[in-house]
């Protein structure tokens, strides 16, 4: 009986680049944050949903890890040893008290920091509506663990209490470099008010069970706090199969009888109709402004744009390529669906004996 040996790799085969992607999927795998059942400081004040699985010690569903991510992360920690080496003090100092834990960014000259490399979008969303309440929670955390000890780091005495006096914010923007710091003093009432919402969804976890505890987020496609979510598939379901579930979302599998159907219609059109007050106001206000610029307080407001530039007449190119003879170029897509509530016309009730 001869033997068949597999053929052998060609040049072309022996030097094919190793993937990034699946080194990233791998390397994230390893790390403690993806094994991780303790609740983070870090998800304070985002979901209470996916702390609930956390505290119930739930296995994440998706763990998938982006490049944009991973480059994220590589940059935060290039960031954070540029810090140290040029002013001193302590990184990514680890943290751990009987609920939660975390690491603090950088503790130099008694304020606790954390760093946050965002994209232009969230960098711009940060400057526009100032610092989620999330990620104050999360540095006065850190501030309360440090003060009282709770250390988890060799370079710091166990049970030691440290001497915190101010919280930083520094958001760093992957695109364009630029950062921006939001500073405050040290509030023991911010960190109260943090550990208040972890011991809620402790509470109702033991008192009433993880589909209990109510979700902070509106789902994949609508909240990227979903999307990005290790418990995605443990929170929504399973993604959609076109062909038995049909043309829906998982958010639709929450909507099963006729009351959830009128208590969602009555939801769109109450948020529609806030949606189109909130642009008036919005659009009454813009008009106010127009030629003015400065500060405002706390906010600051300028214009920019305006300009003349040139873009492609589509029209004129499609009457251009008709003359020539030539074929236009098209492509099939699939018109966007759309959703229509209306009022359903008002009729008097039918009076007994009326004809």
């Amino acid at each position: 009986m001869t033997a068949v040996l597999p053929a052998r790799p060609s040049v072309a085969e022996r030097r094919t680049a190793p993937s990034l992607s699946a080194a990233v999927r791998d390397l994230d795998r390893r790390r403690a944050r993806s094994r991780q059942r303790m609740i983070g400081a870090s998800e304070l004040g985002e979901c209470r949903r996916r702390a609930a699985y956390r505290v119930a010690r739930r296995r994440p569903t998706n763990t998938r890890t982006g490049l944009q991510a991973f480059l994220g992360t590589e940059l935060h920690r290039g960031v954070l040893r540029t810090l140290r080496r040029q002013y001193g003090g302590l990184t990514e100092v680890g943290l751990q008290g009987e609920q939660v834990k975390g690491r603090c960014d950088w503790w130099h000259d008694r304020v606790v920091e954390d760093l946050k490399t965002t994209s232009r979008f969230g960098f711009e969303r940060v400057l526009t509506r100032g610092v989620p309440v999330k990620h104050w929670f999360q540095v006065a955390v850190y501030a309360w663990l440090l003060r009282t000890g709770q250390t988890h780091d060799r370079r710091l005495a166990a049970g030691t209490a440290q001497d915190v006096e101010g919280l930083r914010i520094r958001y760093l923007s992957r695109d364009s470099g630029e950062d921006v710091v939001f500073e405050t003093d040290h509030d023991p009432a911010l960190a109260a008010e943090a550990v208040l919402w972890l011991t809620d969804v402790y509470a109702t976890v033991e008192d009433e069970g993880v589909d209990a505890v109510p979700r902070d987020g509106f789902g994949p496609g609508v909240d990227t706090m979903c999307d990005w979510c290790p418990f995605l598939d443990l929170c929504w379901g399973p993604p959609v199969d076109p062909v038995t579930e049909g043309d829906v979302s998982r958010q639709s599998r929450l909507t099963v009888d006729h009351g959830d159907y009128v208590e969602a219609v009555h939801d769109y059109d109450a948020w529609r109709s806030a949606e189109n007050e909130a642009k008036r106001h919005k659009e009454y206000a813009r008009e106010r402004l127009r030629g003015r610029s400065g500060p405002a307080d706390d906010l600051f407001c300028e214009w920019s744009g305006g300009g003349l530039r040139t873009q492609v007449d589509k029209d004129a190119a499609v009457e251009r390529l008709a003359e020539l003879g030539e074929v236009v170029p098209t492509r099939r897509i699939r018109s966007p669906q759309t959703i229509r509530v209306t009022r359903n016309g008002s009729r008097p009730e039918r009076v007994e004996g009326a004809a």
